[in-house]
């Protein structure tokens, strides 16, 4: 899994990641492929409803899988509560999954860099890990 996030977030984040991924109130999961971890999803609670991130898939169809494993994790009262995917914009098919499940635009964000744009696949993220940790 190491080797697949590298490719998708620019800094090595191994100790966050498994942080991350096993957290208490985190529920995670994993898409293998002949035994290797590939795509992934993670489903926390924020401050108000949940939050999907990081998801990156190597295809629309697998982050629909993703979402469909882990959007069932959320507690019975989870029609109390929103559901939040931070989705960068070069992604269309994200966007595209957004719509076909019916979720809205609520707000925006713009990506910033100091020096360069690091080079990630922004097709493959389907939504970000979290703004709330920079």
């Amino acid at each position: 899994m190491k080797v697949y996030d590298r490719a998708l977030f620019p800094a090595p984040r191994d100790l966050f990641l498994e942080s991350w991924l096993g957290a208490f109130s985190h529920v995670s999961k994993l898409y293998t492929e002949n035994g290797r971890t590939r795509d992934y999803a993670t489903q926390r609670p924020c401050l108000t409803g949940y939050k999907i991130g990081p998801l990156f898939a190597d295809t629309a169809e697998i982050a629909r899988a993703l979402l469909a494993a882990v959007l069932p994790s959320i507690p019975e009262v989870h029609n109390a509560h929103e559901v939040f995917i931070d989705m960068p914009q070069p992604n269309v098919s994200a966007f595209a999954l957004a719509e076909e499940l019916g979720l809205e635009k609520v707000f925006e964000t713009a990506r910033m860099y100091s020096d360069h744009e690091p080079e990630i696949d922004l097709n493959r993220v389907f939504g970000v890990s979290t703004f709330e940790l920079g």
